[in-house]
């Protein structure tokens, strides 16, 4: 009998459809005839219209009918079967979300997606409710990434901003071109670094800095916002340290923002000023003349202009890079001004309008003898280790050390330098450490250079003495850790095991060495990235003894006891 039914409905099928349909009608027949046609958002709206224009019902309610395939039913089925076979459901979810998003993205046309939202004349309903999804929300983000100039896009940007969401569109550029949208997520981003962890500073600073660096429009704006805060003193040196940095990403992006940076501090009060610094910074070049036309305002003016305005990054690293980088030439008849100008920027502060000098000349000083010394022992290795103490005296000034630093780091990255002194490395590493020790602002970029050490190549070493080298390197790294940069440090090691970039050897002498001075409680977080490295049986297991007393066992054991209380007090 369900067989006689099936036959008579198909025949009833296909004699409708050798029924002749107006012309008129093709259209609306054509959207009635694409795949799951019934399921689409707009399909009554599409439907009444063709009613109204006089179409057959039976015709429309036939061809939606044929049209049905029930995709989203067939998918629900295939994950519950999933699920059955042992899948998790939330991975199953996320499969398909994740192969959904990576079809809306191959095949989004920014076109149809403007005839769509202006024909609906109001915000759709499922635009609202999609947004209310991470998935869905990154999606229009890495949407409007690639088209800025879709309608849909730009106020689905604005909707999802107005939700509170300003967090996840701080890299969309599309956030840029509408200032209410642009505001927000400056606003989010400077309450995220205000409440930030410290180790969690550095993930969101990169996050404000590239985003409000997109063009010279968003740096003006962004500069614009933390100059406005100047009036609450409680967060100046915040403030000045972020627009210093949102300076050093709009640099580094090539964008020419010299200008806009010296009005904002003020410098157009002093024109001759101005132009110097500005021929400076913009060129990234010192000059004798521009040097001279600083010393005269600074150093010869009885009322001299405030120091903030020598205390600018970018003149100050080409300071530093020209009195501390091996092979540079400066014209000595103008050294004591190069000297007296860094010493001076780094040293000078005002208050109520009053420079206040008392740290001038033993600044001026430590830079000079620190200046000699490398540039003697850039010519002569030799000569270092006489003056090492000398070096770790002056090394206490921030400027000496950042000198200092910059020099190491010159020195050992020369390509020639292992093929002719490989032996004096240990001298350099030492200031490093010195350095360490005595500076914490300084540890991102102690680091740093350690990491390109590390992953550099010495071809011209033998093998063995490349493994001693790298060890010593991984010594240096633990001191770093020792002096207190230790989420960072293990961070570097967790990643070297993860892409097996080192030696294991080296990362059980780090492990090894980091057990010796480490004592419980240990925090979340330390715990997080030095336990894979602890649980690693390659890594590890010729550290551990038989009878469990060594200090991987130990670290261990007090690891299992804390899991196991927090699940106590869970229950």
């Amino acid at each position: 009998m369900a067989e006689a039914h099936t036959d008579d409905y198909e025949e009833e099928l296909e004699k409708e459809e050798d029924e002749p349909e107006d012309s008129s009608f093709q259209e609306y027949m054509n959207a009635f005839s694409k795949k799951d046609a019934v399921l689409e958002p707009g399909v009554i709206k599409v439907l009444e219209e063709y009613l109204d224009l006089g179409g057959n019902v039976e015709h429309g309610k036939r061809a939606l009918a044929r049209s049905y395939v029930g995709m989203p039913h067939v998918i629900n089925m295939l994950m519950d079967w999933l699920h059955l076979t042992g899948h998790k459901r939330k991975e199953i979810h996320a499969t398909v979300e994740n192969h959904l998003k990576s079809l809306v993205v191959k095949h989004f046309d920014p076109k149809k997606a403007d005839l769509i939202f202006t024909e609906e004349g109001s915000t759709p309903s499922w635009l609202e409710e999609m947004i209310g999804f991470p998935i869905w929300r990154e999606v229009f983000c890495q949407l409007s990434e690639q088209y800025p100039d879709c309608l849909m896009l730009k106020f689905t940007i604005k909707l999802i901003s107005d939700a509170g969401y300003q967090g996840e569109i701080s890299s969309a550029s599309s956030a840029s071109h509408q200032p209410e949208v642009f505001a927000g997520v400056v606003k989010r981003g400077l309450v995220q670094l205000v409440s930030a962890k410290p180790t969690d500073v550095h993930k969101y600073l990169s996050e404000f800095t590239q985003m409000v660096c997109l063009s010279q429009q968003t740096y003006f704006y962004s500069q614009a916002i933390l100059q406005s805060l100047k009036k609450h003193s409680a967060t100046d040196n915040l403030r000045v340290w972020l627009s210093q940095e949102v300076q050093r990403e709009a640099y580094k992006r090539k964008h020419d923002v010299t200008n806009m940076t010296l009005h904002f501090n003020g410098v157009g009060k002093h024109p001759r000023l101005f132009e110097a610094l500005a021929s400076m910074i913009s060129r990234t070049a010192l000059n004798p003349a521009d040097i001279s036309i600083l010393y005269r305002h600074f150093a010869e003016d009885p009322n001299p202009p405030p120091a903030k305005y020598l205390q600018i990054p970018q003149l100050l690293e080409l300071l530093v890079q020209s009195l501390f980088k091996p092979g540079s030439n400066i014209n000595p008849d103008h050294k004591e001004k190069y000297l007296f100008i860094l010493a001076y920027a780094a040293s000078v502060y005002d208050e109520d309008g009053v420079p206040y000098k008392n740290d001038l000349e033993a600044t001026k000083k430590a830079v000079e003898t620190a200046h000699t010394i490398c540039l003697r022992a850039s010519d002569s290795h030799a000569e270092l280790q006489v003056e090492i103490p000398t070096l770790f005296e002056f090394i206490k000034y921030p400027i000496v050390s950042l000198g200092v630093l910059r020099w190491v780091e010159y020195t050992l990255t020369d390509t020639s330098f292992f093929e002719v002194a490989a032996e004096s490395s240990s001298l350099f590493l030492v200031l490093m450490d010195e350095i360490a020790a005595c500076h914490r602002l300084q540890h991102p970029y102690i680091l740093d250079l350690l990491k390109r050490l590390v992953e550099n190549s010495y071809p011209m070493l033998e093998v063995h003495v490349q493994l001693e080298l790298k060890k010593s390197l991984v010594d240096h790294l633990v001191q770093l850790f020792g002096c207190g940069h230790v989420l960072p440090v293990v961070d570097y090691m967790h990643w070297c095991m993860r892409m097996e970039t080192l030696d294991q050897s080296l990362i059980r002498h780090f492990v090894s060495e980091v057990l010796s001075i480490v004592q419980p409680p240990y925090s979340k977080d330390f715990t997080s990235v030095f336990l894979p490295l602890v649980q690693d049986q390659e890594i590890t297991g010729p550290l551990i003894n038989s009878d469990k007393s060594d200090a991987v066992s130990m670290f261990l054991a007090e690891c299992s006891r804390k899991s196991k209380k927090k699940k106590e007090r869970k229950l």
